[in-house]
């Protein structure tokens, strides 16, 4: 039976029944996962995993709950979640709902969101602040105030497309993103790889097709783990694709040149 995608889409959700962390940075990797938090709960469910960047450093992945195993899990890409029994949409109330929602809210264009893929916010920029969640008739699961937030976006600074440079600033204020070095020959393997890629695709395969591809790719799995890090972001920045004289890259789709 063919996989079938829960939409992604904030305005398909259903209706589910600022203490710390004031930054502006970007979201430099987004994907879903499956997690037992650190041992915290007995069985793993999925979630969202949003690795920040700020001032050019990673933070430690924030994780947005989605829902139950018996309902959802993530696809093979790991850029979109599939329903497993007759659950067909992902809540507002849930972490992911939220963050989505916020996003929406703070400038995202609504339109330029996917049903079947979250790799279309890799590199947007914004504000983000956490805040206190309550729910209505719910016992707290927990008394620890942390595990009672979740961090939201507050303003969109930066859409991934825009070819404009954003100032990412911690807490409000600071100094701009400085990129990180790129190793030269690891960014010639890649761009040998999303060539590869592109030729398979006869010259021409949307940008998160590619993430989904490279994924899969052989070569990508035999790297050391933090080679593999490092290729898979340089596919998914954009100043990065666009800096590249192998294709053209404009509207989240690469074109051999």
């Amino acid at each position: 039976m063919a996989e079938q995608h829960v939409s992604l889409r904030p305005d398909n959700f259903s209706e589910g029944g600022g203490l710390i962390d004031d930054f502006d940075g970007k979201i430099a990797d987004i994907r879903f996962i499956m997690t037992d938090y650190d041992g915290k709960i007995p069985s793993p469910v999925p979630c969202a995993r949003v690795i920040f960047e700020i001032d050019g450093e990673e933070m430690e992945p924030s994780l947005y709950s989605i829902g139950g195993s018996d309902d959802f899990a993530p696809d093979e890409s790991g850029m979109g979640i599939v329903k497993l029994k007759s659950k067909a949409t992902l809540t507002k109330t849930s972490k992911f709902g939220m963050f989505m929602t916020s996003l929406i809210e703070a400038g995202f264009p609504l339109n330029k969101t996917e049903d079947d893929s979250i790799a279309y916010l890799i590199g947007t920029v914004g504000h983000f602040l956490r805040k206190a969640v309550e729910y209505k008739n719910m016992k707290k699961k927990s008394d620890n105030d942390r595990e009672q937030t979740v961090l939201l976006c507050t303003k969109i600074l930066q859409l991934p497309w825009d070819a404009e440079k954003t100032t990412a600033k911690k807490g409000g204020k600071g100094g701009k993103v400085v990129p990180k070095a790129v190793d030269e020959a690891l960014a010639a393997n890649i761009i040998g790889i999303i060539q590869g890629v592109l030729v398979q695709a006869d010259g021409e395969l949307p940008k998160k097709t590619l993430l989904s591809e490279l994924f899969k790719n052989e070569d990508i799995k035999a790297m050391s783990a933090d080679d593999k890090k490092a290729a898979l972001k340089m596919a998914s920045d954009d100043t990065w694709l666009k800096a590249q004289e192998e294709w053209t890259y404009d509207m989240g789709v690469l074109k051999m040149a």
